[in-house]
């Protein structure tokens, strides 16, 4: 594969942001990104303002209100920056994706670069959903760390974090950019927007916004039906290499 081929492009074409946050969101457990992402947007009425391509991904694009977007967009509002994909990427497309967000998010001089996704449970399988999902987090930084303690999150101590957020922690290392990765309990063959809620909860804590998540339960059967092939998809693109995220404590 030559090098031309393997090149992630980021074009973003809004306006120059200060000290930026970025929120990225993949589809992986439960969607818990996508979901999270999807609403966060939603909520806020962020603008979208650019997007990520390269031939490494999926060959296919979005349509929606008859516009033809690509499948990773990025959108923003004030100094908040959202990542989100409409498709799960495979394993190598994934470690290039994540090694290039971090690279963009150092020459923006992001203040953080925050992954939401799920770790699958069995307890929450068992429990079909039901029940508050616990979420932690896991900072690269002493400065991450200290951010998610002041906003009252969990900070994991013990475990392993697998597939696309792992590769956007090591990069943003890597980069010298500081990163957390917030991780709910999630259902591990379904979409579950009862996880994305809980960690949309401890992002509202953190960065001090303003998000009510009472729309996204009274949609979450809707949420699971629409979202369904999507899960079926990222189900099958994790399948080859067993990637998924988990934490372990």
């Amino acid at each position: 594969m030559s090098e031309s081929s393997m090149r992630v492009e980021i074009k973003d074409g809004g306006p120059r942001v200060s000290k930026p946050t970025i929120i990225v969101g993949v589809p992986e457990s439960g969607l818990v990104g996508t979901i999270t992402c999807s609403y966060l947007i939603e909520q806020l009425k962020m603008a979208e303002r650019g997007f990520i391509d390269s031939d490494l991904l999926p060959q296919v694009m979005i349509v929606h209100n008859s516009a033809v977007t690509y499948p990773i967009h990025i959108f923003g509002k004030d100094n908040l920056l959202a990542v989100l994909s409409e498709v799960p990427l495979p394993p190598f497309a994934s470690l290039e994706v994540a090694k290039a967000v971090a690279s963009w998010a150092r020459s923006l001089k992001a203040s953080i670069v925050i992954g939401v996704t799920g770790a699958p449970s069995k307890e929450r399988d068992e429990s079909h959903g039901d029940g508050k999902p616990t979420v932690v987090g896991v900072g690269n930084t002493e400065s991450a760390v200290a951010l998610l303690k002041s906003g009252g999150a969990s900070v994991l101590e013990d475990g392993v974090l697998t597939g696309f957020y792992a590769s956007l922690l090591k990069h943003c290392n890597s980069v010298g950019q500081s990163g957390i990765t917030l991780l709910a309990e999630s259902l591990t063959q379904f979409p579950d927007p009862g996880a994305a809620a809980s960690v949309l909860e401890v992002l509202a804590k953190l960065l001090s916004l303003n998000v009510d998540t009472k729309s996204l339960m009274a949609e979450s059967e809707e949420i699971r039906l629409r979202s369904r092939e999507l899960m079926q998809q990222t189900q099958q693109a994790a399948q080859p290499s067993g990637q998924q995220p988990s934490a372990y404590r």
